[in-house]
């Protein structure tokens, strides 16, 4: 994207030291290839990409929510947060980059999940189930409505973490090995 095409992008803010989607994104684009959740191997042992000005389209285009979304502050950068926030046709998706149980919890993540929730807007979860095996998915609106309803941090930590514990308890489909 040029930097007129960026004009919905945060002015003057930059990914920094944060390279989770160069880890936790899949790329399947007709140019390159990376599983999810593993290391690109463009990516510099001290950050930034070898192929920068090279890198595929998909690299250039897309966005986390902290880099478009001014209500989410420094703090919500991933590397910071611990949890990468997207957004594609269907909402709002989190996807913890540090221990779930730890990052989805907290009131900062509380508030703005259940100000989705209140708002009607779609909000899931993604949460990785273990190396090698694809993250799992959870749609958060219909279970955390009640809890969202009565403005109850507690209540909805509580809920959110069973939904995490069943997350982690699923069994998905094995990372293929994306050939290059």
């Amino acid at each position: 994207m040029s930097k007129n095409n960026e004009s919905h992008l945060v002015a003057g803010r930059e990914c920094g030291e944060c390279t989770a989607c160069c880890v936790v994104l899949q790329i399947d684009d007709d140019n390159f290839k990376k599983p999810a959740d593993q290391v690109c191997t463009n990516l510099m042992a001290k950050g930034g990409c070898k192929i920068y000005t090279k890198r595929p389209s998909v690299c250039q285009d897309w966005h986390c929510a902290w880099r478009f979304m001014p209500q989410l502050d420094e703090s919500w950068r991933p590397d910071l947060s611990g949890i990468m926030v997207r957004s594609d046709e269907n909402g709002i998706i989190f996807q913890p980059i540090h221990d779930p149980k730890t990052v989805l919890i907290t009131a900062q993540a509380i508030e703005l999940i259940g100000g989705g929730v209140a708002q009607g807007i779609p909000m899931s979860m993604s949460i990785p189930i273990r190396k090698g095996y694809r993250s799992y998915s959870t749609a958060l609106n219909e279970p955390l409505a009640a809890a969202v309803e009565a403005r109850s941090l507690p209540m909805i930590q509580d809920k959110m973490l069973e939904l995490i514990e069943f997350s982690l308890a699923q069994n998905t489909a094995i990372i293929p090995i994306i050939e290059r």
